[in-house]
């Protein structure tokens, strides 16, 4: 079996998303490996019904959020780290993509050699799971290393 060294957790900054880390973090203390938290922002379109409104340019919007999520992952690496044993280490990244989030989820656990992908699911099923996709389910398709998908006890309110 080989050994997991890298261990890739993708957060939405969701409470789902914080799961998926915490897990991680579970898995990185047996394993002795470290933790890459990422979070990919993914650019939105807005449309105003307004033409004569005046929007920021895209990129700002962008960066806004990138900081956004950069300030976010490094508040959540504080806390978790508290707990944990010297020697684990966690990294946060924040990727921006043109693409979707599952897609830009493969291709950084492929470019850091990722030994293993955790993942949080919001547990759609039916409609909501028709409409809005499932990340983890495309990441599990896609990703050339192990992907473990973790799902709450008790629906997360």
């Amino acid at each position: 079996m080989p050994r997991i060294k890298r261990i890739v957790a993708p957060t939405d900054l969701s409470p789902h998303g914080k799961l998926a880390v915490e897990s991680a973090v579970d898995y990185a203390r047996a394993f002795k490996a470290e933790v890459l938290v990422l979070h990919v922002v993914v650019p939105q379109v807005y449309q105003s019904e307004m033409p004569e409104m005046m929007m920021p340019p895209m990129q700002d919007i962008s960066a806004e959020r990138v900081a956004a999520a950069r300030k976010r992952l490094k508040e959540w690496q504080m806390g978790v780290q508290k707990g944990m044993p010297k020697g684990v280490a966690i990294e946060t990244h924040v990727v921006e993509s043109t693409r979707n989030a599952d897609a830009a989820i493969c291709e950084f656990a492929d470019n850091m050699d990722a030994d293993l992908i955790v993942i949080g699911s919001h547990g759609h099923t039916g409609l909501l799971h028709l409409l809005l996709g499932s990340t983890a389910e495309h990441v599990v398709r896609h990703a050339k290393c192990p992907v473990l998908v973790v799902k709450p006890r008790v629906p997360i309110t």
